[in-house]
């Protein structure tokens, strides 16, 4: 992973905080907001229970007033027409009647059939068995037609026995007309249920099948409690906030709801929370776009300059200097530490290669020195084995010091290209020792190895070529001499020597011959991590050397 990358990762990772606490404000914010909206909502519906307690504590105080006047019940007419008068100023009530203990009316501001029993009407009995007053269900009138709310309680005239009931009619419509001319918000709908359950009226009126969805979510927890909150749907599934009481010091038989669509309500916090995160996002995105280009511009392309320097200098192109850079920053002062160093280092390789040229020159003295002087014993040499063993000495120091030859005319340090050397050598062989009689013929591939492991490979190839020189052929025989360095599949390199020579003998044992040139060629081959095989051809004899793949490391 590159470094800008990285502190891109940084840089992420340090706004993450920001971004947590603004996440945890915004749930904070949401928390509050939506605990203030219950709170309004119970409010709300606290004051709607109080508006209707209101209205059923003035019907109690104008069914009082009506039972006291004298011509109630007594004179039907009189009744009538003094009931009709009061409702007539009170748009709040559609009708007003007094009922017998039969369930009989006798006087009402309408004109009702004599056969009209409501004895089976919870506005009844209900006053009539409790003794106090009772508000009745959502019914539809039998007379009217029209949907009423029946607020009821014992007619009494002065001597405490029940002469039957009297009875107001609320208009609903004409309730919610004037509950709906307080200041609401726009979010807020109430609602109205009685003691079943049913709706009773709505605000705002549209939106009635909503109401109607919430009343039955609402009813069973708020017909058995004193007022709470709760969660409903509507009838668009949409959640609702809803806050419900019943009407306080005031006979049960109305419940007041007003719900608070919860989207709505908390629309301004996901507005804002929205609004948050996409400025965070975009804070984000602008701090790592800024942060990837002042990384790329203040780090990333001097630190590539300087690893470029180092790569090409690692390549051998020694003059490439390191940028100069502002001292005062850190990356001025690594690419100035690194030039001073990289002078140190070519000061020293400079020595190291003066020195090691110099001992390959001395190296070059030694050997020739020996070679003469093994020259000169043998020429001083009566025994022939002796001579012999003398010039293959000789041969043999001559090799190496070819080796040397070829590494300081080479000019290199210590990795030398065997397969040039390779060629050298044969060429060498050949002039030296074959003559115009025996050709050898060179296929190299390249193989790179160290000074140590080409000496010792070169003074293998010698003992080879000088081996099949001197057994392969009969003195006035010519013939060629192949040498070829191949890379195998496995990665391995395999070195071979053939000719096309009289061949080994049958019971001819590299391991246990006497001769000083095949324990050479078997002790440098182990040397090298490799091994020698012996290949019987139709016509000659092939060396097989078998070198490791890492023997160029």
């Amino acid at each position: 992973m590159s470094l800008r990358y990285r502190l891109a990762i940084l840089m992420m990772v340090a706004l993450l905080p920001p971004l947590a606490i603004t996440a945890y404000n915004t749930l904070r914010w949401q928390y509050f907001l939506e605990r203030d909206s219950r709170e309004e909502a119970l409010a709300a519906a606290r004051l709607v229970a109080a508006e209707l307690a209101q209205i059923v504590e003035g019907s109690r105080q104008l069914m009082i007033a009506m039972g006291r006047h004298p011509a109630v019940p007594d004179n039907e007419g009189e009744c009538a027409s003094y009931l009709k008068s009061v409702i007539t100023g009170l748009p709040t009530y559609r009708e007003a009647a007094v009922i017998n203990p039969d369930g009989k009316f006798i006087c009402s501001t309408i004109a009702i059939p004599p056969t009209l029993d409501v004895s089976d009407r919870l506005y009844f009995y209900g006053p009539l068995k409790s003794g106090e007053l009772t508000v009745g269900t959502l019914v539809q009138g039998r007379v009217t037609r029209s949907n009423s709310i029946h607020i009821s309680m014992p007619f009494t005239k002065g001597d405490g026995v029940k002469r039957g009931v009297i009875v107001v009619i609320l208009n609903p419509e004409r309730v919610a007309q004037d509950l709906s001319a307080r200041p609401w918000r726009t979010n807020h709908r109430v609602v109205v249920m009685d003691r079943e359950g049913s709706l009773v009226f709505t605000i705002p009126q549209q939106g009635e099948q909503d109401a109607r969805a919430i009343a039955k979510a609402v009813f069973p927890t708020a017909r058995i409690s004193n007022g709470g909150v709760t969660q409903a749907s509507d009838a668009r599934g949409r959640p609702q906030i809803v806050g419900f009481a019943p009407l306080e010091e005031a006979p049960s038989g109305l419940l007041t709801a007003v719900s608070i669509d919860r989207d709505l309500a908390l629309a301004e916090v996901r507005e804002t929370a929205w609004r948050s995160i996409w400025f965070a996002l975009a804070a984000v995105i602008l701090a790592v776009t800024g942060m990837l280009w002042a990384a790329n511009a203040l780090i990333r392309r001097p630190l590539k300059a300087i690893v470029a320097v180092v790569n090409r200098r690692e390549r051998g192109e020694t003059d490439v200097r390191f940028p100069m850079l502002d001292p005062r920053t850190d990356l001025g002062q690594l690419s100035a530490a690194l030039a001073r160093m990289s002078d140190s280092i070519d000061t020293l390789l400079e020595q190291k290669t003066f020195l090691l040229r110099e001992l390959q020159h001395r190296v070059m003295n030694s050997l020739n020195l020996l070679s003469s002087v093994l020259d000169l014993q043998r020429r001083h040499t009566v025994d022939p084995d002796a001579r012999d063993q003398l010039a293959r000495a000789r041969d043999r120091v001559i090799s190496i010091g070819s080796v040397y030859r070829q590494l300081y005319q080479a000019d290199h340090a210590g990795r030398v290209e065997f397969a040039d050397f390779l060629n050298k050598l044969c060429e060498d062989s050949q002039n030296a020792y074959g003559g115009h009689r025996h050709r050898i013929e060179v296929s190299a591939e390249p193989m790179q190895l160290s000074g140590s492991k080409a000496v010792a490979l070169a003074v293998l190839t010698h003992e080879l070529i000088t081996n099949v020189l001197k057994h392969a052929y009969a003195a006035d025989e010519t013939g060629p001499i192949f040498v070829s360095l191949k890379k195998a599949a496995n990665g391995s390199y395999e070195l071979r020597f053939s000719d096309r020579g009289k061949g080994l003998p049958s019971d001819f044992d590299p391991s246990k011959s006497s001769s000083l040139g095949f324990k050479v060629i078997l002790g440098t081959a182990r040397q090298l991590g490799g091994s020698v095989e012996i290949v019987r051809l139709e016509q000659g004899t092939e060396f097989l050397i078998r070198l490791p793949p890492n023997i160029g490391d």
